[in-house]
Formats: C-alpha cells, sequence, structure tokens
C-alpha cells in the first residue's frame, strides 16, 4: 500500500478516535486545532467518513457526531467479544447477589473501556455506558489493572498523571498517592474507588486473569457510598469471588 494511502488511514483513524471518549460532538475548527492538522486535510477526511456514514453533521450546528456505520461496527464487536459473552451470566449473578451495579472493563491506554454492565433496579444508579471510558486513575478497575502492569509502564502513567485533572475533591491526581493506591490493590487483591469519579459514589473492583497469568481486565461493583458501606466486606468478598469465577472460565488456574 502506498505511503500516502497508509497516511490517509492514519489520519482518519486519528479523527475517530476523537469521538471515542465522553466528547463526542466536534466542529471542524475543533477538530483541526485539538489535531493540529490543516483544514483541507481534516476536512477531505471527515467528507469521506460522513459519505461512508461512520459520522453524520448536525444540520443546524454543523457539527460532527458518530454516525450509524461506527454503531453498527461497534455492536458487532462487543457482540462478538468472548471476554464479554463468558464474563456475562456471572456479571448477573454478581448484580443478583449484591443488589448493585455491575461493570465490566478492560485498560485501554489511560483509561479504563466499559466493555458491559448489569443494572441495579434498586434507586440510584451508576451512570456508566458500555463502548464509554473513564480515567483510569478514578476508577477501582483502572487501580486493580494498573497495579499488574510492568514497573515502566506504571511510570509512564505516572508521568501522564501529573497533568490530569481531578473529577472530584477526593480524585487521586498525586503520582504518589497513586503508587501507595496500586500496591495496596496487588496486596489485596481488589481496589476502591470512593467518590473518585462520581461525588458519592464506592466502586469497588477486582482484577481478572486470563490462560497465561496476564490481568486482562476487571469486574466491578458500583453503588452509593451508604449502601457500600454498610455491606462492604460482603461486597469485597463477592466481587473477588466473582473475578475468580471469570478467570477460571478464561482458563487461568493460578
Amino acid at each position: 500500500m502506498a505511503k500516502e494511502q497508509v497516511s490517509s488511514i492514519l489520519r482518519a483513524l486519528q479523527i475517530l478516535e476523537c469521538f471515542m471518549d465522553s466528547h463526542t460532538e466536534w466542529t471542524l475548527k475543533a477538530l483541526v486545532e485539538h489535531l493540529d492538522m490543516p483544514t483541507t486535510t481534516v476536512f477531505r477526511q471527515i467528507s469521506t467518513l460522513v459519505d461512508r456514514q461512520y459520522l453524520v453533521q448536525d444540520p443546524v450546528r454543523k457539527s460532527y457526531q458518530i454516525g450509524p456505520r461506527l454503531y453498527l461496527l461497534s455492536s458487532a464487536i462487543l457482540g462478538q467479544s468472548d471476554l464479554r459473552r463468558i464474563s456475562h451470566p456471572e456479571l448477573e449473578r454478581l448484580s443478583e447477589t449484591v443488589k448493585e451495579t455491575v461493570n465490566l472493563s478492560v485498560l485501554l491506554e489511560h483509561d479504563i473501556f466499559y466493555l458491559d454492565k448489569v443494572e441495579t433496579h434498586r434507586s440510584i444508579v451508576c451512570n456508566t455506558r458500555v463502548g464509554s471510558r473513564a480515567p483510569a486513575y478514578a476508577t477501582s478497575c483502572g487501580k486493580v489493572m494498573l497495579a499488574e502492569q510492568s514497573e515502566a509502564a506504571v511510570d509512564e502513567y505516572c508521568t501522564w498523571l501529573a497533568n490530569a485533572i481531578a473529577l472530584t475533591d477526593k480524585s487521586i491526581t498525586s503520582p504518589e498517592a497513586l503508587r501507595d493506591e496500586l500496591v495496596r490493590a496487588r496486596i489485596n487483591g481488589y481496589a476502591m474507588d470512593n467518590g473518585e469519579i462520581e461525588q458519592g459514589l464506592i466502586c469497588i473492583g477486582a482484577p481478572i486473569h486470563d490462560m497465561t497469568g496476564h490481568v486482562c481486565a476487571a469486574v466491578s461493583i458500583a453503588g452509593p457510598d451508604y449502601r457500600m458501606k454498610q455491606d462492604q466486606a460482603f461486597i469485597i468478598s463477592e466481587v473477588k469471588k466473582a473475578a475468580k469465577s471469570i478467570s477460571n472460565l478464561l482458563g487461568y488456574r493460578g
């Protein structure tokens, strides 16, 4: 494939990646500034993506959003995920047992990506969304997955964290404090987000291992602090049990 074609694909992917997090609507000007690309280049790529229905343009605001073809592609990927398929029955069992929201996530660069979710029917629920992302440093799943990364990977993450923004007054943005959290997560086999991503919400997560022993994902239980604190010991026990069960289903024998 010609070098120019490869560069064109790379630019198209960089544009699509802008729509991966909570910032799901972009103007042409904002994309140009964010990507530091020429306006003509970005416009040409966007026009192609709109023609192919990977993006759509709002006729009034002239901004761009994810299109139906990209939703179809993401649904197909999620639907065919072995991890999601294998884990889902255990997520349902866990949610039914603890009567709280349960999330399944994987580590993606500096964030976690929510791969699956089982909602509770009780009042006050966690507002996570399958297919969305959240900063790993502010989540229990992020912490347990970061805790099993190499020293070099943790060093890189902590360097990036120095410029991160606190989401609540409890968010950990100090590299030293995060390293302490990761040590505790490794020792205890679970981690906690105590109102660090959303005020009044507690999340407790445990790591999932694949057949090679690598931490490939994490499962977490999320709920309001007054319920989670009341049943904390039980919730910790159950989330670790669920993570172990899913790990065994994936072939882990540790």
